[in-house]
């Protein structure tokens, strides 16, 4: 049975002590980890006030996470001015109201129209008139929920690219956030250890 000695216990406690890495294995660690979670670094490294405290590790990680949340920023701000032109250039219930009556006074002379070609042409009783005049009145009615159901599936179709832009800009804000949150999170580790040491 092997006795430990109070010199041998004494160096397995120096050799397990906090150190500062080497630069090569410094380098490992950063590239097994993502750059954008530096909180990872913590389950990889023992030693991660060692890299919390290298001038270098957060100069580089920090010039990064700014340009990777100014970048995130400047998608956002596009998807906005994309959204915004979009509700812009979108037709207001007033437009397609205005559009409807104009289409409904075109289809009324047209009818008309066709109603005195059809009194020149014909010489028929009242009773032949009654019943054109109802089978008329049928297809206006049918015309008319044909454009109304035009206009309500093209509503929903302005209605369905707006969702999909307000969504596309959720996920923007969602990523910058994130980002930010990462980015304050090693903020505070990098000063609680400045402050400890």
């Amino acid at each position: 049975m092997a006795v430990m000695t109070r010199k041998r216990r004494r160096m397995m406690v120096e050799a397990a002590s906090p150190a500062i890495l080497p630069e090569e294995l410094m380098l490992e660690i950063l590239v097994r980890v993502r750059e954008e979670n530096p909180l990872q670094l913590r389950c990889v490294s023992k030693w991660w006030k060692s890299l919390v405290v290298d001038p270098q590790f957060v100069k580089r990680h920090l010039h990064s996470a700014f340009s990777d949340i100014s970048d995130l920023v400047s998608k956002a701000i596009h998807d906005m001015n994309a959204f915004r032109l979009q509700l812009n250039f979108a037709p207001t219930a007033l437009q397609l109201e205005q559009q409807e009556e104009e289409e409904e006074e075109e289809e009324e002379e047209e009818e008309e129209e066709e109603e005195e070609e059809e009194e020149e042409e014909d010489g028929e009783g009242e009773e032949g008139e009654e019943e054109e005049e109802e089978e008329e009145e049928e297809e206006e009615e049918k015309r008319s929920m044909v454009n109304e159901l035009a206009q309500l599936d093209n509503m929903l179709m302005i209605v369905r690219s707006l969702r999909m832009s307000l969504e596309t800009i959720r996920v923007d804000i969602q990523a910058i956030k994130d980002r930010v949150k990462c980015l304050q999170s090693f903020l505070q580790i990098y000063l609680n250890t400045l402050s400890s040491v």
